[in-house]
């Protein structure tokens, strides 16, 4: 499918498993060895539920101006098993994304800076993603989305105004701290915050 610029807030539900070139949490699961194949499942558009409030980010951290791909610099990569170069798209709300990918793993992060509205879109929309977990990442705000075997989301709140997206797939990798992708999102999550600095 064709992603619009007009993010209508429906995109998280007809996103994910719809686009064939980024690796992300609806790859298929099902025996042999995944491959990159479809889309991180964006958050993006007006809210489509207001049952449950974002929490507040009380120490916020600034995305703004830093490129998506040096989120994670290069130490944190070789530590994170992430050892491939870059690959750059567009979000859909026009920013770029970074993902790094081996024959181990898929790491993929999406900085959100334009929305304006950081958690409370992803909480709008939670009623869009195959489970939604919220979690703390170094004590920041984040949820926990779309949880396979082999591969997870998360959303973390840098402020109240920004956010940013992490996804993990396991490819071929067998370290241990790869066979709970959800741990893992957040230690990679966590890895980016520490890079980040203080916001408004």
């Amino acid at each position: 499918m064709t992603v619009t610029r007009d993010l209508r807030p429906l995109l998280p539900a007809t996103l994910c498993c719809a686009t064939a070139t980024l690796l992300a949490a609806c790859s298929p699961q099902t025996g042999g060895t995944p491959s990159p194949t479809s889309a991180p499942t964006f958050a993006s558009g007006s809210a489509t539920s207001t049952a449950v409030t974002a929490p507040k980010v009380s120490s916020p951290k600034s995305l703004t101006g830093i490129d998506s791909c040096q989120l994670l610099t290069p130490p944190q990569l070789q530590t994170l098993g992430a050892t491939a170069a870059p690959k750059t798209k567009k979000t859909p709300w026009g920013e770029t994304e970074c993902q790094w990918v081996n024959s181990d793993i898929s790491v993929y992060v999406a900085p959100d800076t334009t929305q304006g509205k950081g958690l409370a879109t992803v909480y709008g929309n939670s009623n869009t993603f195959s489970g939604f977990i919220p979690v703390q990442v170094a004590g920041y705000p984040a949820v926990s989305v779309n949880k396979q075997s082999r591969s997870c989301s998360v959303y973390v709140g840098s402020s109240d105004t920004q956010t940013f997206l992490v996804d993990f797939t396991r490819l071929g990798g067998q370290r241990a701290d790869y066979q709970d992708p959800c741990g893992f999102a957040q230690t990679v999550a966590g890895a980016v915050l520490a890079n980040l600095p203080a916001g408004k």
